[in-house]
């Protein structure tokens, strides 16, 4: 939980230590890999080869240091050359130090999270997996996963890897012979970038991405009486993560206008996350469509939502606050992030639940950002920082990653379960993001909800509410 300081001897403050040993243990591993590269372009440089007594002797030096086990490792690097030695290099075992380095920040940080979540560590077979991964035991890192699924179903299985997800797949990728799942690893161990590929097979994550075609369309629909009854009436942090709940994973989001205490009218936006089941060709909000919104900058959810907002006729520059839950935090996001959509609105707040947005950033730097997620579910941990994150990627942004005894996912990822949390559990941070959304707590005086499309459907029926 949030809002107290650790006292000395608390596991938090122990495991906040080792984050921050991790972090410069990372770093120290870029210096090296930057290092490399450096001597791989020199080792290449064709001036060498004009002075060939001197050029010699050069080269063979700077060999002895990339392929030296005492001196940087099998270190390679940079340019075509550089990748393709590498690669060859990766496929048969060979390490460069860099490599060894960031494998002993993602191990200190693996440790960080037990430290606060001791069943890694006491649960024989988590530990089993743990301990067979950090040593690069292939074998033994199977049969010990084999044990965890075979004893516990995957869902347990991946409930009680989630505070450390990240971090074991990007110390399995680092260390195995895969070269293709490489630069995954080092994205998640350096805190550099979303991870751009599977870290366990390589496959990039945009070749799937890019599947989700479409310019995004939105459909006015009207709630039934029960649901409607079930909307908040007045503007609260609570109050709109109920109304997500309301109008569920059902391809619909919903906007509202609220009376603010200076009198202004202000609107908010409540999109909810991924739609169970299979793809849908027709809606955004597929499995399809929350990995498209959570790895691209645009995709057709948050393209969509933009049609919606456009038909619910917000004036411009009109000031908007964004609440998303899971795949719709990340594609309210993108929206947060798109210069053209903020400098038609202005866009206030961005508060996400339970969202893999490490590496998205509003456009506007004055628009307030908050994420909680709870560090057993596993989906905010899919851009690759989780409970084990040493990176301070948003210091500027109010941040609640938070443990409860609801471990099983995805029960932990339910709008249903965050809304409890955020109202029983964490009321500091409730009362904190409610104090920062004070000009859109008040009456509401208009609500509409939109059924998305990935294209304008063509129901004839659709009439005027429909946007292409």
């Amino acid at each position: 939980m949030t809002g107290r300081e650790p006292a000395a001897g608390d596991p938090v403050m122990a495991a906040r230590l080792l984050r921050l040993a991790a972090r410069e243990v990372a770093d120290i591993g870029v210096t090296i890999h930057e290092a490399s590269v450096h001597a791989t372009a020199a080792l290449t440089d064709g001036v060498l080869m004009r002075a060939p007594v001197r050029g010699y002797r050069v080269q063979r030096a700077l060999l002895h240091a990339l392929t030296n086990r005492r001196g940087l490792g099998y270190a390679v690097a940079g340019g075509r050359l550089g990748a393709l030695a590498a690669r060859l290099g990766g496929m048969t075992g060979a390490e460069s130090l860099s490599i060894l380095v960031l494998a002993t920040s993602l191990r200190l940080r693996i440790t960080a999270v037990a430290l606060v979540h001791p069943e890694l560590t006491k649960d024989p077979l988590l530990a089993r997996l743990v301990d067979a991964v950090g040593a690069d035991r292939d074998v033994e890192s199977l049969r010990a996963l084999r044990a965890l699924l075979k004893d516990r179903g995957a869902v347990r299985t991946l409930s009680e890897l989630a505070p450390v997800f990240g971090e074991v797949l990007a110390l399995r990728a680092l260390l195995d012979e895969n070269p293709l799942n490489d630069t995954a690893a080092w994205l998640i161990a350096t805190g550099k970038g979303y991870a751009t590929a599977d870290p366990i097979t390589g496959m990039s994550n945009r070749v799937i991405a890019v599947l989700d075609v479409g310019e995004g369309a939105a459909r006015r629909v009207e709630l039934d009486p029960a649901e409607t009854g079930r909307l908040g009436s007045a503007g609260s942090l609570v109050g709109f993560l109920r109304n997500i709940g309301v109008i569920g994973t059902t391809g619909r989001i919903l906007i509202q206008s609220v009376t603010g205490p200076d009198g202004t009218v202000r609107h908010v936006v409540q999109v909810p996350g991924m739609s169970p089941g299979r793809p849908d060709n027709d809606s955004p909000q597929d499995l399809l469509g929350a990995f498209s919104s959570a790895v691209l900058d645009s995709s057709p959810y948050s393209r969509a939502l933009i049609k919606a907002i456009d038909d619910f006729g917000i004036p411009r520059q009109a000031e908007l606050a964004l609440i998303g839950h899971s795949a719709g935090g990340a594609a309210i996001m993108n929206l947060a992030q798109d210069t053209a959509f903020c400098a038609r609105y202005t866009v206030t707040h961005a508060v996400t639940v339970g969202s893999p947005v490490d590496f998205k950033r509003p456009a506007d730097p004055r628009t307030w950002v908050a994420s909680v997620t709870n560090q057993h579910d596993i989906i905010p941990t899919l851009d690759g920082q989780g409970a084990g994150g040493c990176f301070d990627l948003h210091p500027d942004w109010y941040v609640v990653d938070y443990s409860d005894a609801t471990h099983l996912f995805p029960i932990c990822h339910s709008i249903e379960h965050y809304t409890a949390n955020i109202e029983n559990d964490l009321p500091e941070a409730r009362e904190l993001i409610d104090d920062r959304l004070t000009p859109y707590r008040g009456p509401v005086t208009r609500s509409q909800v939109y059924l998305l499309f990935d294209q304008l459907s063509p129901d004839p029926s659709a009439g005027p509410g429909s946007t292409a």
